[in-house]
């Protein structure tokens, strides 16, 4: 009977012992290879009145076992307090498991994960600790193996350095300095990836935009080069596709002229000069506005050029600036009246508010030079303005030439080639055409 009395405060004894099995690191780090771990480590992890450390040790260790969805819901409902204490804890303790010591190596699944939640710990850190978070995302990402790393895990490279901001962007221009002055390059250059240049860009650094430009002129035996940095600035500033929030104008301002000199580099592809035009546009007024009117003359030999320019001018500048592009529009080269309206006079019959489009655009009827008045009839016949009919039929008896009006004939017959009317000719039509839709039907 006794040796049954000792038997049963034994057992009592042992269980009594597990059901209080203490929190402490060992146990936290035990409890990843126990049945019932998994569970013990949330408790740990959502334990407000335990010592912080404890806690990201237990968080930490659930990011090692795939549980990083749990460790986000926990975070969630901590309190802020609790929850600032945890992360400046727990942040240390994640990048000993993200950090990779071999900057060519490429990482695997824990550093990956780990990486990740890094990422997704930052949106709840104070200010220093999410600027201790950059610095180690920062030292994971900008490495010579950048291309590969980029692609890894949940958060793509270029998004990272969206959210990082300028020091991404300074610290991955060392990366490009490796890769383009590494030794070994006398036969094959090495490429510059689509990857680190997004990534530059997206960094929203001056110097990195300023850098991306400098790649795209760079001589490196690779003829997609300049086309594939100019889509890397064109993502980061004007479309990203939903890769990321779009990259902070400021950057391309101090870049202005940088832009100017490849949209008019008649040796670069079209695509380039077309997002250099767009990534102008894209600074945002009044800094675009000066630039695009001053290259509006120039004489590219892409006729497409000019309308281009012009569009990206009027939408810069707006209601208020649309006179100083037509009045740019030079006399000389010739004009098609379908890409005349595409770009310019339609545009500007969509701007408001539409008295003061009218007002300016009655201006221009006025204007000495061709193209002001074309355009000027052109417009006011989009905006259905049958009260300046009277006005455009006053110049019908314009002789000026509208050479090009109907685009290039060149492929046709010569007897089936239309003669370019003369700006009175047009004027004509476009008043009896104003003139029969005010008529009561």
């Amino acid at each position: 009977m006794l040796a049954r009395v000792l038997l049963i405060a034994m057992v009592t004894s042992v269980f009594g012992l597990a059901a209080c099995e203490k929190t402490n690191h060992e146990n936290i780090d035990k409890w990843t290879r126990t049945q019932k771990g998994p569970g013990k480590l949330k408790k740990a992890f959502s334990d407000e009145g335990l010592d912080p450390d404890l806690s990201a040790h237990a968080g930490t260790n659930m990011v090692r076992m795939g549980s990083d969805p749990e460790v986000r819901e926990v975070l969630e409902s901590m309190s802020p307090a609790r929850r600032v204490q945890v992360i400046e804890k727990f942040a240390p303790r994640l990048w000993d498991v993200a950090r990779i010591e071999k900057e060519d190596d490429l990482p695997g699944a824990p550093q990956i994960t780990a990486k990740d939640a890094l990422i997704g710990l930052r949106k709840y850190a104070s200010d220093p600790e999410k600027l201790q978070i950059d610095t180690y995302l920062i030292d994971w990402y900008a490495t010579i193996s950048y291309e590969g790393r980029s692609k890894v895990g949940a958060v793509l490279g270029a998004a990272v350095m969206r959210m990082v901001g300028p020091a991404g962007g300074k610290k991955l221009m060392t990366v490009a300095n490796a890769t383009i002055a590494s030794p070994g390059q006398d036969k094959a250059k090495n490429r510059v990836g689509d990857e680190l240049m997004l990534g530059l860009a997206a960094s929203g650094n001056p110097d990195a935009v300023k850098y991306v430009l400098d790649i795209a002129k760079m001589d490196r035996g690779d003829a997609t080069l300049s086309k594939r940095a100019m889509n890397a600035l064109h993502t980061a500033y004007v479309n990203p596709n939903g890769l990321f929030d779009l990259a902070d104008p400021a950057a391309l301002v101090p870049n202005l002229d940088a832009l100017v000199a490849v949209a008019k580099d008649e040796s670069m592809p079209g695509q380039a000069v077309n997002d250099a035009i767009e990534l102008i546009r894209a600074a945002g007024a009044p800094a675009c506005f000066a630039p695009l009117l001053a290259i509006i003359p120039y004489p590219h030999k892409d006729p497409r050029f000019r309308y281009a320019i012009a569009y990206a001018a009027i939408h810069c500048g707006g209601t208020k600036s649309f006179v100083e592009v037509v009045q740019a529009l030079p006399d000389s080269g010739t004009y098609a009246k379908d890409e005349l309206a595409g770009a310019v006079s339609g545009e500007i019959a969509k701007l408001t508010p539409r008295a003061t489009v009218q007002e300016g655009l009655r201006r221009l009827l006025e204007d000495k030079h061709r193209m002001a008045r074309w355009v000027a009839i052109e417009a006011l016949t989009a905006m259905k303005s049958v009260e300046d009919a009277p006005k455009i039929a006053a110049l019908s008896g314009a002789k000026d030439k509208l050479v090009g009006f109907w685009g290039d004939q060149s492929g046709k017959d010569a007897k089936d080639r239309k003669e370019d009317p003369t700006l009175g000719q047009r004027a004509k039509d476009l008043a009896d055409a104003l003139t029969r839709a005010e008529a009561p039907k």
